[in-house]
């Protein structure tokens, strides 16, 4: 399903740089790199997680889908984090679709190694409890911010953040799938992304996003973006 490269470890993850040593020298042989391809979803609601994911260049949501056919994305993660991690600490079944949002690059781990680590390192329970918690307050403060706050609000904060946890200045989603993620209609994010390039905060072509002027983009967003973590 990914397309295996060659390298050694996912060091451009902030979630693995922060591990103590020795949990990285434990888990060190059994991570590969993939490429994860736009789109793909990498995990369906109710099924175990079997493998967890360190994103580096790839951006990847949690998707909640209803019976009507909609969608919304509770959270996203990048590399910041891991994927699956809640499910995985609780051995339960997922609770939402784990989707490829931007394509790039992350690293698979199976998820019965890192149970077999996280048994034995308090370190390693410490570091991904903490990070569950600081993940449920973003899907609260998401929440809320789907709620309370104008697209142009959220669009920027979703900018801002994509471009902070990939890496990279360009982004290639169309306008329907930021739409379909962000929960509002595509001749709204359509309308909004135009009032940025108007502002030279983006440039819009050909289902990619570049990000022009984060200052620009920083005064549209709301406190969310402020409120959550950066590295």
């Amino acid at each position: 399903m990914d397309h295996e490269t060659s390298s050694h470890e996912p060091i451009e993850n902030w979630a693995w740089k922060a591990m103590d040593a020795a949990d990285q020298d434990a888990l060190r042989p059994h991570v590969q790199k993939r490429h994860l391809r736009q789109g793909e979803i990498l995990k369906v609601t109710n099924n175990p997680v079997e493998v967890v994911y360190f994103p580096v260049t790839a951006d990847i949501a949690n998707v909640v889908r209803i019976p009507d056919g909609r969608m919304g994305m509770a959270t996203m993660v990048g590399r910041e984090g891991l994927t699956g991690l809640a499910a995985f600490l609780a051995d339960a079944p997922i609770g939402w679709d784990v989707q490829v949002q931007i394509e790039g690059f992350a690293w698979a781990l199976p998820t019965k190694v890192l149970r077999e680590r996280y048994d034995d390192s308090p370190a390693l329970r410490d570091q991904l409890l903490d990070l569950t918690h600081q993940n449920q307050i973003e899907a609260a403060r998401n929440a809320v911010c789907n709620l309370r706050h104008e697209t142009s609000q959220r669009l920027s904060r979703w900018l801002l953040t994509t471009q902070d946890r990939t890496g990279r200045k360009e982004l290639p989603i169309t306008q329907e799938e930021v739409a379909d993620l962000l929960g509002v209609r595509r001749t709204t994010i359509v309308a909004t992304s135009r009032k940025f390039a108007r502002a030279g905060a983006i440039r819009t072509l050909r289902g990619r996003t570049t990000v022009q002027d984060r200052t620009y983009l920083k005064q549209q967003a709301c406190d969310c973006y402020r409120a959550q973590p950066h590295q």
